[in-house]
């Protein structure tokens, strides 16, 4: 099996963990509304959430 680090050259130790997280928070909030457990319109703002939190910050 290859190098973990020669797969993804770029990507650092910091953002792989950024992209774990935001896929498990995305899994759980999908899973929440798939249950019924939350509406619609507070998975969408999850959503928002989730992606303003992990998203770079701009200058």
């Amino acid at each position: 099996m290859a190098d973990k680090n020669a797969m993804l050259p770029g990507m650092t130790e910091q953002k792989k963990q950024a992209v774990i997280e935001r896929l498990w928070l995305t899994y759980y909030n999908d899973t929440l509304f798939s249950k019924g457990l939350i509406t619609e319109e507070q998975r969408n703002k999850m959503r928002i959430k989730i992606r303003n939190r992990s998203a770079p910050k701009q200058r």
